[in-house]
C-alpha cells in the first residue's frame, strides 16, 4: 500500500491545493491514500475526509510547528496547539490518541535536528521529503536506521502536481487508516521517492525564504 504522508492544502498559508485537487492528484498518481497535514491545523484532513467518500484512504492529522522544529501528527481529528517543544508536543499528541513523526528532521531552519531527535521518543523519521535537498534526506535515513526506528516518505506538496512525488509503503492491501498509523506506531514503514537535487532545492528556499520575509521573518 502506498500512501503519502505529507500534504499541504489550502488550510496551510503557503499552498494553493484545494483539498479536492489533492484528493484527485493522489488518485491519478496511484497512491492508495495520503495524509492532509497543514501547518497547525486538522481542518484539511477533515475535509478530505468528506471529499474522499472512499475513493482514497484519508490519514487526519497536521504539522505543528515546535519550538525546536516541524512536528508531523497522524490520527488527530483536534488541533494541538503550536509553541511547545517537540517532546511536550509529542505528549500532547499521544494524549489525543496520535502519533508524531519529526518532519524533514535535518532541513536548516524548521528541522529538528540531531540533538532534538537523541532527546525524544518516535517511532519513525520522515526520511523521504519531497522538498527536501536529497543529501538532507540521506541524514534522516541513516539516523533512522541507526536508531532502529521506522522511516516514511510524503511529497510535503503545497501545490498539487508535488502529490505523490515521496510516499510511504506499508506492507498489505486494504487497509484502514487505523492500520496505517497502526503500522507508523510500530515502526513498520519504509519511505520511497524522491527529494530535490541543487536546482530544484534553491527554486523551493527561494519560495520559503521569500514567504519567510513576507511573514515579518516569522517561520509557520
Amino acid at each position: 500500500m502506498k500512501v503519502d504522508l505529507h500534504n499541504h492544502t489550502v488550510h496551510s498559508p503557503d499552498s494553493s491545493t484545494t483539498v479536492r485537487d489533492a484528493i484527485d492528484f493522489a488518485l491519478r498518481s496511484g497512491l492508495d491514500g495520503i495524509a492532509i497535514t497543514d501547518h497547525n491545523s486538522v481542518a484539511g484532513s477533515l475535509d478530505g475526509l468528506k471529499e474522499a467518500s472512499g475513493r482514497l484512504v484519508i490519514v487526519t492529522g497536521m504539522e505543528i510547528s515546535t519550538l525546536q522544529g516541524h512536528l508531523l501528527c497522524f490520527g488527530l481529528k483536534e488541533d494541538v496547539a503550536k509553541g511547545m517543544t517537540m517532546g511536550e508536543t509529542i505528549e500532547h499528541v499521544i494524549s489525543k490518541g496520535g502519533i508524531a513523526v519529526p518532519s524533514h528532521p535535518f532541513r536548516m531552519g524548521t528541522g529538528a535536528g540531531r540533538s532534538v531527535l537523541q532527546t525524544v521518543k518516535v517511532p519513525a523519521l520522515e526520511t523521504v521529503n519531497g522538498r527536501n535537498l536529497n543529501s538532507n534526506n540521506r541524514k534522516a535515513e541513516s539516523f533512522a536506521k541507526n536508531a532502529g526506528i521506522g522511516s516514511t516518505g510524503g511529497s510535503d506538496s503545497h501545490s498539487p502536481s508535488e502529490v505523490g512525488r515521496a510516499y510511504t509503503v506499508i506492507e498489505g492491501d486494504g487497509l484502514s487508516a487505523a492500520d496505517v498509523i497502526d503500522s507508523i506506531a510500530r515502526g513498520r514503514t519504509k519511505g520511497y521517492g524522491s527529494g530535490q537535487g541543487i536546482g530544484g532545492g534553491a527554486k523551493t528556499l527561494f519560495k520559503i525564504v521569500t514567504e519567510y520575509f513576507q511573514r515579518g521573518r516569522r517561520h509557520i
